[in-house]
C-alpha cells in the first residue's frame, strides 16, 4: 500500500542521505524520521515543504503519490478574485448570526457595508472590498467557529486600516475591539521595517481571535495573490508567509488547542498554494 510514510522512505533513498543526515538537516531526532517513515507518525505538515526541497521532490506526491495536475498547477494564474458572489455572502452570514443570535455580528454587517462602500479589491476586476470581509466570515462559519467576536473580528479587520476608522469608535465590545486593534497596521509597521513586522506578528499571536483571523486573512490573500501580485511581490509575500505566518499556525494550535483541527486544514490550503506558486515561479525563472 502506497503511503505517506513510504514515499518518505523512497524519496530519502532516492537522494542517498541517511535518516541520521535528514534528522540533522531538518533540525529532528533520527527516532522523529525513523517513526514517520514507518507511518507512526507524521511530520507536521509545516515541514512538508521543507522536507520536499531537501529531497527534490514536490509536496503533493509526498501527500498524494502524484505529481500535481498541471491544470491545477497553473489554476492560480486563470483564477479571478470573484470567486463567490459577495451579496450571497453578506446574505449567508446574516442568517447564520440569526440563527446563531450572534448580534454583534448581525449589528456590524451593515456598518461594514456602509465603511467600504466605493472600496475595490487590487486586481483587474473591480471586486467590491467588502468582498474579502466577508469571505473571512464565511471561512471561518464553514470551519465550525460560530463565536460572535471572532466573526466581528474577520468582518472589521481592515476598517480601521482602511476606512479612518478608530479603534475605539468600533460598535463592539472590548474583545473584538482589542483584537481589531491589533490586526491593524500603524504607521511603524510598514513592509520594509522588520522590527516593526516582527513585533506586529507577535503580538497578534498572544491574542486568540487575533490569531484566527489574521490566518483566515492570509489564506485568503495567498488564494487569490496570483490574479493581483506581481511575481516578485508573490516571491516577497511567501517569504512573509513563511517566516512570520507558519509560526502563528504553529503558536495558535498549541496555545488554542479547541482549534487544531481548523488550523490544520488552513495549513494545508495555504501550504498547498504557495508550493503550487512556488513551483510555477520556479519553472518561470528558467
Amino acid at each position: 500500500m502506497d503511503t505517506l510514510g513510504k514515499r518518505l522512505m523512497q524519496a530519502r533513498g532516492n537522494s542517498g542521505l541517511t535518516q541520521a543526515a535528514v534528522a540533522e538537516k531538518l533540525n529532528v531526532s533520527s527516532q522523529a524520521v525513523s517513526l514517520w517513515e514507518r507511518g507512526e507518525t507524521t511530520p507536521d505538515i509545516v515541514k512538508l515543504p521543507e522536507i520536499a526541497t531537501l529531497y527534490g521532490v514536490t509536496t503533493d506526491w509526498l501527500l498524494k503519490g502524484k505529481e500535481p495536475d498541471e491544470d491545477l498547477v497553473n489554476v492560480t494564474k486563470m483564477l479571478s478574485d470573484r470567486l463567490f458572489d459577495e451579496k450571497r455572502m453578506y446574505t449567508h452570514v446574516k442568517s447564520y448570526a440569526q440563527a446563531l443570535n450572534m448580534l454583534q455580528t448581525l449589528r456590524i454587517l451593515p456598518y461594514i457595508r456602509e465603511k467600504h462602500e466605493g472600496q475595490f479589491r487590487k486586481g483587474k476586476d473591480k471586486v467590491p472590498y467588502i468582498y474579502h470581509p466577508l469571505l473571512l466570515a464565511c471561512h471561518a462559519l464553514s470551519l465550525g467557529m460560530k463565536d460572535d467576536n471572532l466573526v466581528s473580528a474577520a468582518l472589521l479587520h481592515d476598517v480601521c486600516e482602511d476606512c479612518g476608522v478608530l479603534v475605539e469608535d468600533l460598535p463592539v465590545n472590548d474583545e473584538t475591539r482589542e483584537a481589531v486593534r491589533l490586526l491593524t497596521k500603524n504607521k511603524t509597521v510598514t513592509e520594509s521595517s522588520e522590527a516593526g513586522l516582527a513585533a506586529y506578528y507577535e503580538e497578534i499571536s498572544k491574542n486568540r481571535i487575533a490569531s484566527i483571523v489574521k490566518l483566515l486573512d492570509r489564506c485568503n490573500n495567498i488564494s487569490g495573490m496570483a490574479a493581483a501580485f506581481t511575481e516578485k511581490r508573490m516571491a516577497q509575500y511567501i517569504q512573509e508567509t513563511e517566516k512570520y505566518i507558519y509560526p502563528i499556525m504553529e503558536t495558535t494550535s498549541n496555545r488554542f488547542p479547541e482549534y487544531a483541527n481548523q488550523i490544520f486544514l488552513i495549513k494545508y490550503h495555504m501550504i498547498s498554494v504557495i508550493e503550487a506558486i512556488r513551483h510555477d515561479l520556479a519553472r518561470n525563472l528558467k
